[in-house]
C-alpha cells in the first residue's frame, strides 16, 4: 500500500501493462509462426515481424510502447480479422488488446 502511494499518476497502470504486453508479443508471434505462409500471401508477415521487433524492444517501457507501436498493433489486428483462417485464433490477443486499451485510458497516455 505504501508503495502505491509513492507512484506517480498512471505509473501503476504502466506497471500493470507489462504482463499483457509480454502476452501480446507471445500471441502475435504464435500467430505469425502458425500462419506464416498465409500471412505472407496477404502481405502481413513482414509487417508483423517488424512490429514484433519494435514491440520487443519497448516491452519494458509501456509508455514508449503505447506511443510508438500501439497504432500499428491495432492496424495489424484489423487486417488479421479479415483473414478467416486467422480470425478464429485471435481471442486471447483480443483480450490483451482490450485490457491494454483500458489501462492506456486510465494511465492518461
Amino acid at each position: 500500500m505504501v508503495e502505491e502511494e509513492l507512484l506517480k499518476p498512471g505509473e501503476a497502470q504502466l506497471k500493470e501493462m507489462q504482463p499483457y504486453i509480454f502476452d501480446l508479443i507471445d500471441q502475435l508471434n504464435s500467430i505469425l509462426v502458425q500462419n506464416e505462409d498465409l500471412l505472407t500471401q496477404n502481405g502481413l508477415a513482414r509487417r508483423i515481424s517488424v512490429t514484433l521487433s519494435i514491440m520487443t524492444l519497448h516491452r519494458y517501457n509501456p509508455d514508449i510502447f503505447m506511443k510508438e507501436v500501439w497504432d500499428d498493433v491495432l492496424q495489424i489486428l484489423e487486417e488479421l480479422k479479415k483473414i478467416p483462417q486467422v480470425a478464429n485464433q485471435l481471442n486471447d490477443l483480443l483480450a490483451d488488446i482490450e485490457k491494454l486499451n483500458e489501462l492506456k485510458k486510465q494511465s492518461g497516455i
